[in-house]
């Protein structure tokens, strides 16, 4: 019955690890990663738990991949590393062959081209020891792609020459397309012409038929060029024809269809497909496409010696080359003005445009130089990765060995308790034996005896008849007397063969403690700026000063009126009484317009108090999401754990039953039916007991993570506190960075520079967070996709740090940078940004009597740098202000 029920035990756990993976591959295709990753790590316990291989295999594929599409290669590396470790220990070439290829591919996709060679090579190697053709042409395809993509073209082309030969040998003709179509790619990449002719011949006769319009189209103008370049002008005309008639708004086919007419000598056919072309690429607005058709056209009428025409067209291509600065127009264009002018006579003018020619060549470069995409710092990179995953695997492996010789020490220990029980048991079934031969023994002589007084009696007829009575009785007690001591050895044999055996009931129980860890979100604190714009009434008071002024004026002439008259005297006097009454009334106005002003300043507060909430629920909004994402994982490592322990328990129950009924049996016999029963339960017992211990340590694993990342944000805690603390900024970074992870992590690397010698400052430690983590925000959404976020702390003298905050984004042209810290400014989409965050940290850098300023250049990206006292003085009014934000 124990036997059965782990079988059945281990079906269902199967059963369900291989649903895990159904559900991991179902959620991988739909896009949802982090659910595919979570089913695929419960999936993969599940897996080595049962220690079925090709099930861990699959789990630790799959694993790889979903890492692999995040961008996450030191995870990825990690996944299929052990994959190769572990065919190599079991010497299993098929998965060693995929685990070598699947790393492959992660270094390649990274840009570590040098070790992505190396381990195509193994992978290559290990297919055609097992004489998988198919497996083996994928690999020196993936090879062949590896090293087109790194520029490494020579060796590219070797690889695809050795495939197609493959594929030819041995008829797998879908590698025989992919191969002749990087042949013709990368002969025209390194301008071998009549190489790319003969393989794009031969890839266009395999396409042509295949409804394939957009590859056709493609293939039909690079072979057009390509024969452009070796003066097979009829070709030429013939596949840029074809490629035109597949797609007629490609500007780039009608500029190949042109110059195979002009080859031909068409040259009013050539002059219509450019015009074709140019006005294709005025409707597009593509300025480069339209200065390549004039200098296109400059060249056709060069070639028909117009040079008048040629001219034309050249002064049109500068033009557009000038004003948007297309320097790869520039270059074509004053190479050809240096020779019209040549032609013409024009020595000055040639000299001049040869000189310009030579200044945008210095600046452009070879624009046809191929470069090598090879980097030494991905190499690297990729190396560490690798060694770092060695290393985790083999503390991994050793753990389990160790684990292993646990088990087995214990297994060798109950066997030789078992053998040393069986080696007593035979000792008294011997002991037994010995004492049966002893008593048969005793009996024969008995017999012997009896059978010579008989012999010597024989004479005497009455006493052998009264002796033989005598013997009847005599053996009647001597039988009595043996079936009481065959009675009383049977009860010593019961009673040996009780001390003989061991029963042991163990009785364990053992209750697992659900914990339930609550992440504490605390919120984000945003410090106010406070916009205070009080309306200046000093024009009005000037207005109402002059007027007085005037009304001055006017008494004195009207005093020296009053000599002269009486009449003009009372006049005056009733005009003084009018401008009295009008003052008064401006006054009243006056008063009245202050009054609306201290409306509007506390308006103005209360809006900005709503607005910085808003700031304030936006971080909280992002802190929720990072610990959310961040704590979910170590939580169904926590729950699987409970998941697994809940069902071991429930297995425990059986077996304490079996001990249990053991415990209430009275008779030996019954015990004896329970004893092999018992025997297969303590080895099945410690097994579950083992399994369990393992569990409660991934628990306490999962526990300890949660831990440290609410231990993370304890920083936050304080960000409503309104006092001064000393405080690490390098601690205040980490805390910033494990909010924004979740942001940052498949789109940005970080790069931290901190100093160590740096000490604790005062500051408000809650505001100055959130000034990092706006900051860093800002830098987050600057980048588009694998970019580089740079943060150093510098101990700049005995009074002030430094700190750096850079990004290799867009950056900021000199009309953003002069309103970024203006309230409300923002070049975010609308609904994405309030524009306060950096006028607010602009606000609490100088709270902090701190200096913040910007550097930044288009293209190249920006830098935020801060510099802070490390003493902190701040006066009454301050804090007041802040405990009242706080009330």
């Amino acid at each position: 019955m124990s036997v059965c029920t782990t079988v059945y035990a281990q079906q269902a756990s199967y059963t369900e690890a291989a649903s895990l993976l159904e559900k991991t591959k179902y959620n991988q295709r739909r896009g949802n990663l982090e659910g595919a990753i979570g089913h695929a790590l419960l999936g993969l316990d599940q897996a080595e738990s049962l220690g079925n291989q090709e099930l861990i295999i699959q789990f630790k594929e799959v694993i790889g991949e979903i890492y692999l599409t995040k961008k996450d290669y030191k995870n990825a590396v990690s996944s299929f590393l052990s994959i190769i470790l572990t065919a190599e220990r079991q010497d299993d070439q098929v998965n060693l062959g995929r685990g070598n290829l699947a790393l492959a591919d992660t270094y390649s996709d990274m840009g570590a081209y040098d070790k992505a060679s190396d381990y195509y090579q193994r992978a290559i190697d290990n297919f055609e020891n097992l004489g998988r053709r198919r497996e083996k042409a994928n690999a020196i395809q993936a090879l062949g792609l590896n090293y087109s993509n790194s520029n490494q073209l020579t060796k590219s082309i070797s690889t695809f020459e050795s495939l197609l030969k493959l594929a030819i040998n041995e008829s797998l003709y879908s590698y025989i397309s992919t191969a002749q179509k990087q042949l013709f790619l990368d002969n025209i990449k390194i301008n071998h012409a009549e190489q790319a002719t003969k393989y794009g011949l031969s890839y266009y006769d395999r396409i042509k038929d295949k409804g394939d319009n957009v590859n056709l189209a493609n293939t039909t103008r690079n072979l057009a060029l390509q024969f452009i370049k070796t003066g097979d002008d009829k070709n030429a005309l013939k596949f840029a024809n074809i490629s035109v008639s597949i797609d007629g708004q490609n500007t780039i086919s009608l500029e190949t269809l042109a110059k195979a007419y002009a080859g031909n000598e068409n040259f009013s056919r050539a002059l219509e497909y450019f015009e074709k072309a140019l006005e294709s690429n005025e409707k597009k607005r593509n300025y480069e496409g339209i200065g390549r058709n004039y200098n296109q056209m400059a060249q056709l009428a060069i070639d028909r010696a117009d040079l008048r025409a040629a001219s034309n067209n050249l002064e049109k291509a500068e033009d557009i080359g000038i004003e948007k600065n297309i320097r790869i127009t520039l270059l074509d264009t004053y190479r050809m003005l240096a020779d019209v002018n040549q032609e013409k006579g024009n020595t000055d003018q040639e000299a001049k445009y040869r000189t310009l020619y030579e200044a945008v060549k210095l600046q452009l470069g070879d624009p046809d130089r191929i470069t090598s995409k090879l980097s030494r710092a991905k190499e690297n990179l990729a190396e560490s990765y690798e060694q770092e995953a060695r290393a985790r695997i083999s503390t991994s492996e050793n753990r389990k060995l160790a684990q292993e010789r646990e088990r087995l020490k214990a297994q060798q220990k109950l066997k030789d308790i078992e053998i040393i029980e069986q080696q007593a048991r035979l000792q008294a079934q011997e002991l037994q034996k010995e004492k049966l031969v002893a008593e048969r023994a005793k009996q024969e002589l008995l017999i012997t005896e009896k059978t010579n007084e008989a012999s010597t009696r024989e004479a005497e007829l009455e006493r052998l008849q009264i002796a033989s009575e005598l013997q009847k009785l005599s053996e009647e007690e001597r039988a009595k007397e043996l079936q009481l001591l065959e009675k009383e050895r049977k009860i010593l044999r019961q009673q040996t063969e009780l001390q003989s055996q061991k029963i042991e009931s163990d009785r364990q129980a053992r209750m697992l403690y659900f914990i339930a860890i609550g992440a504490t979100v605390l919120i984000l604190a945003i410090l106010t700026v406070a916009f205070f714009r009080t309306y200046n009434n000093s024009k009005t008071i000037r207005e109402q000063n002059q007027n007085l002024a005037e009304q001055q004026k006017t008494i004195l002439n009207r005093n020296i009126q009053l000599k002269k008259s009486s009449e003009a005297m009372l006049a005056m006097n009733n005009k003084l009484k009018k401008a009295h009454v009008n003052l008064k009334i401006l006054l009243k106005k006056e008063q009245a317009i202050k009054e609306q002003l201290e409306k509007t300043n506390l308006d103005l507060k209360n809006t900005q108090v709503h607005l910085v909430q808003a700031e304030k629920m936006s971080s909280l909004g992002l802190l929720t999401a990072g610990i959310a994402h961040e704590i979910n994982n170590p939580i169904n490592f926590v729950s699987s754990g409970v998941q697994s322990l809940t069902k071991n328990f429930g297995e425990m129950d059986s077996f304490l039953e079996n001990y249990q009924k053991v415990l209430s049996l009275d008779t030996l016999e019954e015990i004896k039916k329970y004893a092999a029963v018992m025997e297969e339960d303590e080895d099945l017992l410690k097994e579950l007991q083992d399994s369990s211990q393992e569990l409660l340590e991934d628990v306490r694993y999962g526990i300890l993570r949660i831990t440290e990342i609410v231990n993370g944000l304890r920083s936050f805690s304080r960000h409503d506190e309104a006092e001064v603390k000393e405080t690490d900024i390098n601690e205040s970074f980490d805390s910033a960075l494990l909010i924004l992870k979740n942001k940052y992590k498949n789109k940005a690397e970080i790069v931290k520079e901190m100093d160590d010698t740096l000490p604790q400052i005062q500051c408000f430690p809650g505001q100055l967070n959130q000034v990092f983590v706006n900051l860093i925000n800002n830098a987050i959404d600057a980048l588009d996709e694998n970019g580089e976020i740079k943060i150093q702390t510098i101990n700049l003298s005995d009074d002030t740090i430094e700190i750096r905050i850079s990004d290799n984004g867009t950056g900021m042209p000199e009309e953003v940078k002069a309103k970024i810290f203006d309230p409300f400014f923002t070049t975010k989409e609308i609904g994405k940004g309030t524009g306060l965050g950096l006028s607010i940290s602009h606000g609490i850098i100088e709270k902090h009597h701190g200096k913040i300023r910007v550097e930044s250049k288009m293209g190249v990206g920006t830098t935020f740098i801060i510099n802070l006292p490390k003493k902190l003085e701040v006066d009454d009014k301050i804090l007041a202000e802040e405990n009242l934000k706080l009330g």
